[in-house]
C-alpha cells in the first residue's frame, strides 16, 4: 500500500485530532424519533398558544371576566406550561447526548494512550532491528506525531501494517462527522435553552394578567388600604413571636439531642464493660440540611411573586418588607409541598397569627424552614421528616390573598433570603 505526501499530512493530523476527541463507538441516549416528537409536541403546542392568543383578542379584554375568556386563557395558560416542559424535555435529552459524546472522549482518550504507547514499544523494538535510516527518523523527531509525517517511517509502518493503518483510517475517516454531530447537539442545546428561558418569561407574564392573580393583588392593596397600620403592628408581633418560638425550639431541641447522646455514650460503655454489642437507637435522628442542601419546596409550582424584601403598596404609597417567597401560579390550590430539607417538625397547625396552617421545620445548626397558609398539614409536632417528604397543601388561610405558599428560611430565629438557600 502506498501513500501520497497529501494523505500522510491527512493521517498525521487525523490521528492527533483522535487523541483529543476519541473514536466514537456509542449511541446516543435519546433517539432521533424521540427528539423529533419532542419537536413535533412543542410545533402543535405553539400552535395553540396562538390559536388561543386569537380568540383572546377576538373577545377583547372587556370580557377577561367571562367563562368564555377565563377558559380560553386557562387554555393557553396549561399550554404555555406544557410547552415550558416539552422544551425542558428536549434540553435535558441534549444534555444527555452532549454528557454521552463526553464520556466517550474520555474513555476514548484512555485507549488513544494505551495505544500511543504499544506503538512507541513497537518502534522502538523496530529501530533495534532494522537499519540505521529508521533510527535517524526517530532520533530526530521530539513527538510521536512528528514520527508519522515522516515518509520513510510511513513508509516503513504502511507495509508491516496495512490492517492496522487501514483500520485507524477507518475510525478517524467518522470522526469529523462525530465532531460536527457534537457541535450540533451543544448548539441545539443552547438554542433550546434559549427558548425556554423566553417560553417561561411569557408563561409568567400570562399568570401575572390572569383573574386570579389580578384579584389576588387587589385583594392585598384593598387590605392595606383598609388597615395598614394594624397590619404592619401585628406583622412586628409575629415576627417577634415567631423569632423567640424558633430559637427556644431549636435551643430545647439541641439539649435533648446532647442528652440523647450522653444516654447513648453511657450505654455504649456499659456494654462494653459488660463484652456485649450496642446498637444506638437512630430513630431520632434525621437528614440534615448540611448532607443534602435545599430544595424548591413546591415541585409542581416554581413561579414567584413577591420575593424576600421591601415590596411597594400602592394605594398605601408605603413599602411592606416581605419575610419570604410567595410560590403561586393559578389553579396551584391544594398543590403538594415538601420538606426543602430533612429535619423535625416543630410547628404544624393554626397559631392564629396571619400564617394560617403553618409548619415550620428545625434542620439543626440553628436553621429552620416556615411554610404558611396551607390548605391543610400532613406532618405533626415532633414528626422527624426527610428531605422530600410532603408536608402539606397550598392554601388560602390565615392574612393570604390568594392560594399560594408563603416560604421562609430563618437562621437562629431570624429571616434571610430564601433564594440563598433554593431556586426555583
Amino acid at each position: 500500500m502506498k501513500f501520497t505526501r497529501q494523505s500522510k499530512k491527512l493521517l498525521s493530523a487525523l490521528l492527533i485530532i483522535s487523541l483529543i476527541f476519541g473514536i466514537f463507538a456509542g449511541t446516543a441516549p435519546v433517539s432521533a424519533e424521540d427528539m423529533e416528537s419532542l419537536k413535533a409536541r412543542q410545533q402543535k403546542l405553539s400552535e395553540d398558544i396562538e390559536a388561543n392568543e386569537k380568540k383572546l383578542s377576538e373577545l377583547g379584554e372587556a370580557q377577561s371576566q367571562t367563562e368564555e375568556y377565563l377558559a380560553i386563557y386557562d387554555e393557553k395558560m396549561h399550554a404555555q406550561e406544557e410547552l415550558v416542559d416539552s422544551l425542558n424535555a428536549q434540553a435535558a435529552a441534549y444534555e444527555l447526548q452532549a454528557e454521552d459524546f463526553e464520556n466517550q472522549i474520555a474513555d476514548t482518550e484512555v485507549k488513544v494512550d494505551e495505544g500511543i504507547e504499544a506503538f512507541r514499544k513497537r518502534l522502538r523494538a523496530m529501530y533495534m532491528s532494522q537499519s540505521s535510516s529508521l533510527a535517524s527518523v526517530l532520533t530526530g523527531s521530539t513527538s510521536f506525531y512528528d514520527i508519522l509525517v515522516s515518509m520513510e517511517f510511513i513508509e516503513r509502518v504502511a507495509k508491516r501494517d496495512d490492517d492496522l493503518i487501514n483500520g485507524l483510517n477507518e475510525q478517524i475517516a467518522g470522526l469529523d462527522e462525530k465532531k460536527t454531530a457534537l457541535s450540533e447537539v451543544q448548539a441545539e442545546l443552547d438554542n433550546t435553552i434559549q427558548i425556554a428561558e423566553l417560553e417561561k418569561q411569557r408563561l409568567y407574564a400570562t399568570y401575572d394578567k390572569h383573574a386570579e392573580t389580578l384579584a389576588a393583588n387587589k385583594a392585598l392593596i384593598d387590605d392595606y388600604t383598609a388597615r395598614g397600620t394594624e397590619l404592619e403592628e401585628q406583622s412586628k408581633q409575629v415576627e417577634a413571636d415567631i423569632e423567640a418560638f424558633i430559637i427556644a425550639e431549636q435551643k430545647r431541641l439541641e439539649e435533648e439531642r446532647l442528652a440523647r447522646e450522653a444516654e447513648a455514650e453511657r450505654l455504649r460503655q456499659e456494654a462494653l464493660a459488660a463484652g456485649n454489642k450496642y446498637e444506638k437507637d437512630t430513630s431520632k435522628d434525621y437528614i440534615s440540611y448540611s448532607n443534602t442542601g435545599f430544595v424548591w419546596p413546591v415541585p409542581s409550582v416554581h413561579n414567584t411573586t413577591d420575593g424576600y424584601g421591601n415590596r411597594w403598596i400602592v394605594e398605601e404609597q408605603q413599602s411592606d418588607f416581605h419575610k419570604g417567597l410567595d410560590i403561586t401560579k393559578p389553579g396551584c390550590k391544594g398543590a403538594e409541598i415538601i420538606a426543602s430539607a430533612g429535619g423535625t417538625i416543630i410547628q404544624a397547625g393554626n397559631n392564629s397569627n396571619g400564617y394560617g396552617n403553618c409548619v415550620i421545620i428545625d434542620h439543626g445548626n440553628s436553621i429552620s424552614t416556615l411554610y404558611a397558609h396551607m390548605s391543610e398539614t400532613a406532618v405533626s409536632v415532633g414528626e422527624v421528616v426527610n428531605q422530600g417528604e410532603t408536608i402539606g397543601y397550598i392554601g388560602n388561610t390565615g392574612n393570604s390573598y390568594g392560594y399560594h405558599l408563603h416560604f421562609e428560611v430563618r437562621v437562629r430565629g431570624q429571616h434571610t433570603d430564601p433564594l440563598n438557600y433554593v431556586s426555583p
